[in-house]
């Protein structure tokens, strides 16, 4: 399998960040989550990898160290959309939706897409693993 590669990441993430996170809101992210945002904080697939994928990618979230992390975007969600709690916004699609990776008991893992414009959820990957695997072109 080829490796995930991201582009225009931005300042690297420490794993006392993500220790900071995981406990400020009692959250466990999934171990390939966390090597992800540990090698790269957000950024853009590569272009040849952009044309080839199954799904419409925007990117990955930055989770600190940019003017709206995804720790700014998680809170300011679960103000207008209570249903997001414990559903964090890693990503986003090309027309502004949010990927989120589900952090609670019952689907733990899971990855959906929510539509903030219809306030749809749609199923994506039961695991982050999955999902990454939608994302990576094999040459």
């Amino acid at each position: 399998m080829t490796k995930m590669i991201l582009e225009q990441s931005e300042h690297p993430l420490t794993a006392a960040d993500l220790d900071e996170l995981e406990k400020l809101h009692n959250w466990k992210f999934p171990e390939s989550f966390r090597q992800l945002y540990l090698q790269y904080n957000g950024g853009y697939l590569p272009e040849k990898w952009a044309e080839q994928q199954g799904i419409i990618f925007g990117g990955f979230h930055p989770i600190r160290y940019d003017n709206v992390p995804a720790e700014k975007i998680y809170l300011d969600l679960i103000e207008f959309y209570p249903q997001l709690i414990d559903l964090f916004p890693f990503a986003y699609d090309g027309f502004g939706h949010s990927f989120v990776l589900s952090l609670r008991a019952e689907d733990y893992g899971k990855v959906s897409l929510f539509a903030m414009d219809g306030e749809d959820f749609y199923d994506i990957a039961d695991t982050f693993d999955e999902f990454l695997d939608l994302l990576i072109f094999d040459e």
